[in-house]
């Protein structure tokens, strides 16, 4: 069975199982299974939860529990066919369900795959901030680790090219759901990345935009529309990179994006962190509180270095500008447009043995800035909490 590698200590954080057990391997035809799980606990404590309410010790709370990506899965390849179903937590949720379920065929033009995949602009491992199911940077200078969705995708060499489907049932739809106007999703999502390794097969470089149309959204898009409003024609999209060169036993980590409406498919987000394992918010949605045409800016920056073959270190950071939603005002009612957001994170990652990983993580963030004028961050529009905990991963 082929396995995959993971470059260094820190990378492996993220890395897709690396292990497996061969059920059968014969005559060019593979079949093989493999699992993940991850727990973490720890402590988180809400730097901006409201005085007064006669609890002191209420900002503070333990953290424990399953990671909601946690999963099992099955690799089945014949000839130039292979095919992949994986089943699990899914991050969106606290249910389990199918996370991939897709088959590819590989010809000398390149790969044509259709099912269940991870959409080609995702983050496959430039942060190893793994809270928030992995993804702790989302929102605060990164973008969606994972968003697996259904699709048409070609590949060739390092280049991907797919049509998604975002949300199931969203094409010319004229009817109302739920009370609302139904959305009419005017075209697949188009999404193209480019992937680049270095000599020793570690991620090196990776490039990828997206775009939709949307309009007459109402439940697909609840956060903008009333009972009785259809909405604006919208265009969603964002871009962004990955750079991750190597040097010995160190790695610097650098990624910038910036879009606009891509909180609409998932892949940018404007979060807020109380202390909790996932990212949240106190007032509803906070998406929702800054409205649509949001325009998303942001950087993150990592350094990583492996001091052996069993214990690493990443220490890294991120920031995110959020303006422009058509919910955003400053507190006198006029129209504002900033929402700050800043994250740093400590990592320290150690190899018990080959299948068990500990992480501990000490994290910060803090979100400052307005939304929709009804609504504030914490104390002073400003959220902010610091969150230590230690991940468990055992891979198969």
């Amino acid at each position: 069975m082929k396995k995959v590698v993971a470059g260094s200590m820190v990378s492996a954080l993220l890395a897709l199982p690396s292990f497996g057990f061969e059920l059968y391997n014969n005559d060019n035809t593979k079949l093989d299974v493999y699992a993940s799980m991850r727990g973490y606990i720890g402590v988180g404590h809400n730097l901006s939860a409201p005085e007064g309410t006669g609890r002191p010790n209420a900002p503070t709370g333990y953290l424990m529990g399953l990671q909601n990506n946690s999963r099992f899965g099955i690799n089945f390849s014949t000839g130039d066919f292979r095919a992949q179903v994986e089943y699990g937590w899914i991050e969106e949720g606290t249910s389990a369900g199918w996370r991939l379920y897709y088959g590819a065929y590989k010809t000398s033009s390149g790969e044509f795959l259709f099912g269940r995949q991870n959409s080609p602009t995702t983050d496959p491992g430039f942060s190893s901030n793994w809270l928030n199911a992995d993804t702790g940077s989302l929102g605060f200078g990164g973008v969606a680790l994972a968003l697996r969705r259904i699709q048409v995708a070609y590949k060739i060499g390092g280049l991907n090219i797919a049509l998604l489907e975002d949300k199931a049932d969203t094409g010319v739809n004229t009817g109302r759901q739920d009370g609302a106007y139904r959305a009419n999703a005017q075209m697949p999502r188009i999404a193209v990345s480019y992937t680049a390794k270095d000599a020793d097969g570690n991620l090196f470089l990776k490039v990828g935009a997206s775009y939709v149309r949307v309009s007459g959204y109402g439940p697909y898009y609840s956060n903008y529309s009333g009972p009785d409003y259809s909405g604006p024609d919208l265009h969603a999209y964002h871009a962004w990179f990955g750079y991750k060169p190597r040097f010995g036993n160190a790695y610097i980590s650098f990624m910038a994006n910036a879009g606009k409406n891509g909180d609409l498919y998932g892949e940018q987000s404007t979060t807020i962190s109380t202390g909790a394992y996932t990212h949240g918010n106190i007032n509803g949605n906070i998406n929702s509180n800054i409205g649509y045409n949001a325009t998303r800016i942001g950087a993150h920056l990592e350094f990583g270095y492996d001091f052996s073959k069993q214990f690493g270190m990443a220490i890294g950071g991120g920031y995110q500008l959020t303006t422009g939603g058509s919910r955003q005002y400053k507190t006198t009612g006029e129209r504002d447009g900033g929402i700050n957001s800043f994250a740093a994170f400590i990592n320290l990652p150690y190899k018990v043995s080959q299948n068990l990983t500990l992480a501990p993580l000490v994290a910060y963030y803090s979100v400052a800035g307005d939304a929709d004028s009804n609504v504030r961050f914490g104390k002073e529009n400003k959220q902010s909490s610091v969150i230590g905990a230690v991940r468990i991963k055992w891979d198969f």
